[in-house]
């Protein structure tokens, strides 16, 4: 009975991180997803998936190539409210290091609430919860026009009785042209094993992902496009809902390739304010429903500069009814406050 409870969270956890899944969810033994969900407001808005867009403590998590020595001493704190009761937060804080390097740290903690527990025969057991949680420390240093950057992830699993906890790395390098705004970054992402599964003798599959982007800002323009591609490590385009409208069809080849993209746009009227706008065509396409996908797919925001306060909010829209919203908070500790 725990078995097939164990396997019944692990799909339910694995619809809240279909956007960002790099594995096939129909893998029973795929752990660790939510960590690739965007949590954090820059993040979410440039659609879930971006490893060019700095300025922002927090956005090493996505790539350590990101951690920028503008925003060192630099604490964050982001509030994600997902459908269903799930609730999400994101903390981290910035801070100069050794060598010219820059350090980072992280938590995302993802709680998903109280479920009521039943036996074989439908006899009610109590109520369990379910949670789930990654510890980061980054470090990044510039060389020329290169970034390099690394990410030392712990991951945990509580879902029920059953806990799960894996050590993972992350590493990026983004170049930065000399003269123009242009950034092009690769990413590869969770590689590391398991300490401990759900379940005896089980072997985990971690979320790796090897990732590519690129962002150009045109000289004079006040906005800058990013595009990033994931999952391209070899395995079959992503696929987690049974399409009842495909008919077992194979998926084309321009389908194949948008599902892998992301896109993204930052329009920057000032250096205090500036909007986000985003695009992800694998969440548009598996949230579809015979009445259509609505905004699904589409994920926009802004953050403003409020004294020495930068606060941001981010809505992301899987289907028709609605979505989820990032609230963030981002101050700077080493200068002097007027309020």
């Amino acid at each position: 009975m725990k078995t097939r409870l164990l396997y019944s969270i692990l799909i339910m956890l694995g619809l809240l991180g279909m956007s960002q899944q790099v594995i096939l969810a129909q893998t029973s033994q795929a752990a660790f997803n939510f960590v690739d969900h965007p949590s954090h407001a820059k993040l979410a808005a440039l659609g879930g998936v971006n490893l060019t867009a700095g300025n922002d403590p927090l956005m090493f998590l996505a790539n350590p190539a990101l951690l920028d020595s503008s925003r060192s001493n630099t604490p964050s704190f982001h509030y994600l409210n997902f459908p269903g009761g799930i609730n999400v937060a994101t903390l981290g804080y910035t801070f100069e290091g050794f060598s010219d390097g820059i350090f980072g740290i992280g938590l995302q903690y993802f709680n998903y609430g109280d479920f009521q527990g039943f036996d074989d025969i439908g006899q009610p057991t109590g109520e369990f919860n379910a949670n789930e949680f990654a510890l980061t420390a980054g470090y990044t240093k510039s060389q020329g026009v290169f970034r390099y950057g690394a990410n030392l992830k712990l991951l945990g699993s509580v879902l029920e009785s059953f806990q799960a906890y894996a050590l993972v790395m992350d590493f990026g390098v983004n170049y930065h042209h000399p003269v123009q705004d242009l950034v092009l970054a690769i990413n590869l992402r969770n590689i590391g094993f398991n300490i401990k599964n759900y379940i005896a003798g089980q072997d985990l599959q971690l979320p790796t992902d090897l990732r590519i982007g690129a962002s150009y800002k045109p000289e004079y323009a006040p906005f800058r496009f990013h595009i990033s591609l994931r999952n391209l490590q070899g395995r079959e385009v992503d696929f987690f809902i049974p399409d009842p409208f495909r008919n077992n069809e194979e998926l084309g080849t321009v389908d194949q390739i948008f599902r892998r993209a992301v896109f993204g746009v930052e329009i920057l009227p000032s250096e205090h304010f500036n909007l986000r706008l985003g695009y992800n065509h694998l969440v548009r396409k598996e949230f579809e429903t015979a009445n259509g996908a609505g905004a699904g797919g589409f994920s926009g925001g802004f953050s403003f500069m409020l004294k020495q306060f930068e606060l941001s909010y981010s809505r992301m829209f899987y289907n028709v009814p609605g979505g989820s919203n990032v609230f963030g908070i981002t101050t700077t500790i080493n200068k002097k406050r007027t309020f």
